[in-house]
């Protein structure tokens, strides 16, 4: 049976700003299976990045964790102190950012970055360090990994710079890594060497991921299982493919229909989501989707919907999903993107 790496339970994190708080994750809850690829979607603001910045306790001063538990191998990340995290963040839990140009120190040479975790976390002299470090250029298909170390970050390219992230977040051989965004910045064809790369790294060290995006067809060719994030909230949550062939959200139906089908010869407009997300300083009282679908009830508005059970190991919160509601057929069933079998 597989064990249990992350759990996380009604996770509520807010923002204390000058006009109010802004509630940026209203009580979000997922476990992680080890060697499993988890994947996070949707749009900007839904509460993604968030999330994984409250786990590695990395939010901005105005930001606090005000509910909720992280437990990462049997451990409460919101129990424990500053010292004992950093023990756990760089080691046990690595995490690619967004962009790995602001990410990179670019006074700093990559092999004094890449041996810095190893010299701090794992006690390894300065030589071994080195050593291990250009083991880990080498894994991730940067040529001339020795000459590589010596070289700045500016002396790299896009595609190489973020494979020297992945090499950085991977160099303790983390339990969990946490991928955010990692391909948005990359054309199409590095695109798909990094994600082959990730792929090809959680088979040979048995890593668990998550990656957070807001491309399906990334999340359908790499996740095992995938959590649709709006207004905070996890909407719909389920394996790959009951997420891809039987959604039961008309936010996770809305995200299916903008992407190209690329399996059929008709061309058909892309159907994209009308209106906006909601304002997280004063969320909804109900489903925070209601205002963007032609599907709201009056239940909608004044009851926010729990998680149903749909099937087996798939959840949805939408009022649709109570045995009273009217039956709706979702008008997509696959997104046009191949589904990871």
């Amino acid at each position: 049976m597989e064990k249990t790496l992350l759990e996380v339970k009604n996770l509520k994190t807010s923002f204390f700003t000058e006009v109010g708080e802004v509630k940026a994750v209203g009580g979000v809850s997922f476990e992680l299976k080890e060697g499993r690829v988890l994947g996070i979607v949707g749009e900007s603001g839904s509460g993604k990045s968030v999330t994984m910045m409250s786990l590695m306790g990395l939010l901005d001063r105005n930001g606090k964790v005000v509910d909720g538990d992280i437990l990462f191998d049997d451990k409460n990340l919101l129990k424990i102190g500053e010292k004992e995290m950093e023990k756990i963040r760089g080691n046990h839990i690595g995490m690619i950012f967004q962009d790995p140009m602001t990410s990179l120190n670019p006074v700093l040479t990559v092999g004094d970055q890449l041996t810095e975790p190893l010299i701090k976390h794992k006690n390894m002299k300065r030589s071994e360090a080195f050593a291990e470090a250009v083991k880990m250029l080498s894994l991730v298909g940067i040529p001339s990994p020795e000459k590589r170390m010596k070289q700045y970050p500016h002396e790299f390219s896009g595609g190489m710079r973020q494979r020297v992230m992945i090499a950085m977040a991977l160099t303790c051989k983390p339990k969990l890594l946490i991928a955010d965004e990692p391909t948005t910045a990359l054309d199409v064809t590095i695109q798909a060497q990094i994600l082959e790369l990730m792929k090809d790294l959680k088979e040979k060290l048995n890593t668990s991921i998550i990656l957070i995006t807001h491309d399906l067809g990334v999340v359908a060719g790499i996740c095992d299982d995938v959590n649709v994030m709006y207004g905070g909230l996890v909407v719909e949550q389920g394996p790959n493919d009951k997420i891809f062939y039987n959604p039961r959200h008309p936010y996770t139906w809305g995200l299916l229909e903008s992407i190209p089908d690329t399996s059929s010869d008709n061309k058909e407009r892309l159907k994209p989501i009308p209106g906006t997300p909601p304002d997280l300083l004063k969320p909804p009282v109900g489903c925070p989707f209601m205002a963007r679908c032609k599907y709201a009830m009056k239940v909608c508005k004044e009851h926010r919907p729990p998680l149903f059970e749909v099937e087996p190991g798939h959840k949805a919160a939408c009022w649709l999903n109570h045995s009273q509601a009217p039956k709706v057929d979702a008008p997509v069933g696959r997104g046009g993107v191949k589904v990871n079998e």
